[in-house]
């Protein structure tokens, strides 16, 4: 079998964890402080907002793309989708309708012109409709005319009041159809308003929060549950290090995304969980390597055994990484969009993970071995000490 290092090669590896888990804790209190201090950048997914796919029919620049999409959707960015030649733009806005906060409050604040306003309700989470109450009747296409004046267009109104109740519906312009006359209105003919709009995703502010709470406790999930797998699989002294490599890993490839600006979305939360499997894949080569030698051999001490098991797995799992780098490095030259950020998550964490594997969780293993090898001579000297005690 090809080995990169052969597996009678002895680096001192055990002999250097201390500084190794020094430099992993730097990496950690600034990824730490990176989340806390900058934040990361979520994605539409998280933050609510939407995603638009617009495909031209001739070549246009994305400047003025960005310049039109500026015009008409708040906190816009626009980049390319696919290839130069494919002329398709990713538009992304945090605007779910046409409707917002200060629109609602125009809207409201014009009504009152019309009469006595008993009641106004609108809502961010059913942004495209509203309902008012007035103390008298009013013609619904005043109410329209009125609407309308808060830059809005296509406003359809009917009364739904019963019993004297003068209550009425009025439903906004949807926010594909808005997108799709704005850009046809600015581009002409290189814009083609049945075909133009290739795709549209919205989510609403609270169903990203929801998203966000439960990419969060996927990843908690799974750690807890690893744990758990790795004490029955081997022994309660292997699950913390196996355990902390992991959220070592997370932790500083989310503080990698927020310094780097890249967006925190569900394909982000998806790369995470596969570098959580990745890292600990090597993780289990390793301790399995350790556990061998453990029960075949009596002499060695315990520093000395594991690194022997490092030096002996070290070439496959260099080997094992740089061969998945190759593939997800040309996907991420290669591809585009988010399939791109997810790639340049899975490089981030095969790095980090092969690291981990190595220096993280074989040093917090010998730890916690000597800590219950500690424990137990205690327990042994106190039950001796118990023993040579006279019976009163």
């Amino acid at each position: 079998m090809f080995e990169l290092i052969k597996s009678d090669t002895r680096f001192e590896l055990v002999g250097k964890q201390t500084k190794f888990l020094a430099f992993s804790g730097l990496l950690l209190l600034a990824s730490i402080l990176a989340v806390v201090f900058i934040g990361p950048t979520y994605g539409i997914d998280f933050k609510g907002g939407s995603d638009i796919i617009l495909q031209f029919e001739k070549d246009v620049e994305a400047d003025n793309v960005r310049k039109a999409a500026d015009q008409v959707l708040p906190d816009v960015v626009v980049q390319r989708y696919g290839s130069e030649e494919e002329n398709r733009f990713l538009v992304q806005t945090r605007a779910v309708s046409v409707m917002d906060e200060k629109k609602a409050e125009k809207v409201e604040k014009n009504l009152q012109g019309l009469g006595d306003v008993k009641k106004w309700e609108w809502s961010i989470e059913q942004p495209n409709r509203a309902e008012v109450t007035f103390a008298s009747q009013v013609d619904p296409s005043k109410i329209k005319s009125t609407v309308e004046k808060a830059d809005l267009q296509h406003v359809e109104v009917k009364p739904i009041g019963m019993d004297g109740i003068h209550r009425y519906e009025i439903r906004f312009e949807d926010l594909q159809r808005y997108v799709v006359e704005s850009f046809a209105k600015n581009f002409g003919d290189a814009f083609n308003p049945t075909t133009g709009l290739e795709r549209m995703e919205t989510v609403g502010a609270r169903v990203g929060e929801q998203f966000r709470n439960a990419g969060i406790l996927s990843i908690l999930v799974a750690l807890l549950f690893i744990l758990i797998y790795i004490a029955f699989r081997f022994d309660v002294r292997y699950a913390p290090g196996a355990v902390a490599a992991l959220g070592h890993d997370v932790i500083i490839a989310v503080g990698f995304f927020t310094v780097a600006g890249i967006e925190v979305s569900l394909p982000i939360i998806a790369a995470l969980l596969t570098i959580v499997g990745y890292s600990l894949n090597d993780t289990i080569v390793v301790f399995d390597r350790i556990r061998e030698n453990f029960e075949s051999s009596t002499s060695e001490g315990t520093e000395e055994l594991v690194n022997r098991s490092l030096n002996e797995t070290l070439s496959r799992t260099i080997i094992t990484s740089l061969t998945t780098l190759l593939a997800v490095v040309a996907i991420a030259v290669l591809g585009g969009g988010l399939i791109r950020d997810f790639a340049i998550a899975l490089i981030v964490g095969v790095v980090i993970g092969t690291y981990s594997s190595v220096f993280v969780a074989s040093p917090i293993m010998i730890r916690m071995d000597n800590f219950l090898r500690a424990r137990r001579e205690a327990d042994e000297i106190l039950e001796t000490q118990k023993s040579k005690t006279p019976v009163a």
